[in-house]
């Protein structure tokens, strides 16, 4: 039985006694290149996503209605499904019926009488519109009838 162990020892000898591999040492880190502080970089201006931080906010919204209220002619009043609507002429020509609350660059429709429209009028330039000024146009005659 010694013997036996012996021979172990002898031939598992040579193995235990070796030292483990070593590890290949980890590749050298590149440093980063160096900039030039002094160099100026030409960087465009794109914004994208969000608001340009030089522009005025009414710039951004775009505008609610092509006209002013100044633009704009009361032609009369169509009453349809219980509502009133005012029939008006803008400054190309164009005639619409618009409800109580459409909007224009500068105001909106308060009411639609029957020989009336009263209007709401803000301060184009500005985005405060609870300072505003009551308009009232009386409805017009077309030019040439009779």
């Amino acid at each position: 039985m010694t013997h036996r162990f012996l021979t172990l020892l002898l031939c598992a000898g040579p193995l235990l006694a070796q030292a483990p591999p070593k590890a290949a040492p980890p590749p050298p880190v590149a440093a980063p290149p160096i900039e030039d502080v002094a160099l100026i970089k030409a960087t465009p201006y794109r914004p994208v996503m969000q608001r340009d931080p030089f522009s005025a906010p009414r710039d951004e919204k775009p505008n609610e209605g092509g006209d002013t209220l100044d633009d704009i002619a009361v032609k009369g009043m169509i009453r349809m499904d219980g509502k009133n609507f005012a029939i008006v002429s803008d400054s190309r020509g164009n005639v619409r019926w618009l409800p109580v609350g459409h909007r224009f660059k500068d105001g909106e429709i308060t009411a639609v009488g029957d020989k009336s429209v009263t209007f709401r009028q803000w301060e184009l330039n500005t985005t405060n519109r609870s300072v505003f000024r009551t308009i009232t146009k009386t409805f017009k005659r077309e030019e040439g009838k009779r």
